[in-house]
């Protein structure tokens, strides 16, 4: 039976290029793959204008800078102090920060693309994906770090005209939300609820493919309010990409997952939230970008039969925030069903 209240689809993109992997993957193939993800932008943005999806896209500020330049000690974004620092990366965290122009190393500069967002015909929103994809959530990440950093993604958008209102954590680790309480963003997207939780890392990368390839429907999620006027609207959909293993998975797999997630929210009148960064498109590129279509027409005819919202991570915060000073729809009728029942036991 179908839910009185509209499901909620919501989708939000991690923009990072090169600053999300730095430290995983040689510069020269980062760079390239940068280059690759770079040319998925305006097919996306056509996409989206298609099927009238807006989204919220979480930049990493520095991709926000035309420019920068290090000081005469060799010290990029001395500023910003103090940097991240984390054993796992015992060097300093702007080490390859080419210090350049967005001409010279359109791999770590991309106001154009920004630009590109701001300029489509669905209104998009820009959100966070924090200033140098520094990990909030490692035990290591202190505040201040996390203030100086948040601190400059803020400062970097507001150079552009943005009002940063929405997060995302890079690599989905949460922490420090006094701070984003603080600078007055109204969400975050919280990581996926697992599957099962152990701590036997190969069982649970066996469950996550299994997971995928047999399209099981994402988990529930809801929103939920976890400081006032800051909301966590977890994810519960990562449109993989189709590298390695990954790419035995079957594109009809993804696509399924996706509109089972979709009349689920439809059914309950909650939340269904796809997430993936961009480069995730660079293998099967037109493969990629086909299933995406078939899981948004899906939701566009469930927009237009009214079953279903699309918006962006601030639209439906802003509508969670509405709807607890007015009172949520159906609040009055569930009180009075708790106070009958009340009755009715005495």
């Amino acid at each position: 039976m179908t839910n009185s209240k509209p499901g909620t689809m919501v989708v939000s993109l991690d923009l990072e290029l090169a600053w999300g992997r730095f430290d995983h993957h040689p510069l020269p193939i980062l760079e390239h793959e940068s280059l690759q993800e770079r040319k998925h932008i305006t097919p996306l943005l056509e996409l989206f204008d298609r099927y009238d999806i807006p989204v919220t896209w979480a930049v990493v500020g520095h991709l926000m800078l035309e420019k920068c330049l290090r000081n005469r000690h060799g010290i990029a974004h001395p500023d910003l102090i103090p940097h991240a620092y984390y054993s796992w990366f015992p060097l300093d965290w702007y080490c390859f920060d080419p210090c350049t122009t967005v001409d010279a190393a359109p791999a770590w500069y991309a106001p154009d693309i920004v630009e590109w967002i701001r300029h489509a015909r669905v209104r998009h929103e820009i959100g966070s994906h924090s200033f140098g994809h520094i990990c909030y959530g490692d035990p290591e990440c202190t505040p201040s770090a996390a203030l100086a950093d948040l601190n400059a993604a803020l400062e970097a958008a507001a150079r552009q005209g943005i009002v940063l209102k929405s997060f995302v954590f890079p690599r989905n680790q949460v922490g420090h939300l006094d701070l984003l309480k603080h600078f007055g963003l109204r969400s975050y997207r919280g990581a996926e609820p697992p599957l099962i939780r152990a701590d036997n890392r190969l069982f649970n990368k066996t469950l996550r493919y299994l997971d995928q390839l047999l399209a099981l429907r994402p988990r529930d999620v809801r929103a939920e309010e976890v400081l006032p006027g800051l909301w966590n609207l977890p994810g519960n959909h990562f449109f993989i990409a189709r590298d390695g293993m990954r790419r035995m998975i079957p594109m009809a797999s993804r696509v399924l997952k996706g509109k089972r997630g979709i009349t689920h929210a439809v059914k309950t009148g909650g939340l269904y939230h796809l997430w993936f960064p961009p480069f995730n498109l660079n293998k099967d590129t037109e493969a990629m970008m086909s299933g995406l279509a078939r899981i948004f027409e899906y939701a566009y005819r469930m927009r237009e039969q009214g079953l279903l919202e699309i918006l962006t991570m601030d639209d439906y915060a802003r509508q969670l925030a509405r709807e607890k000073q007015e009172g949520s729809p159906g609040m009055e009728e569930s009180l009075l069903e708790q106070q009958t029942e009340a009755q009715l036991s005495v």
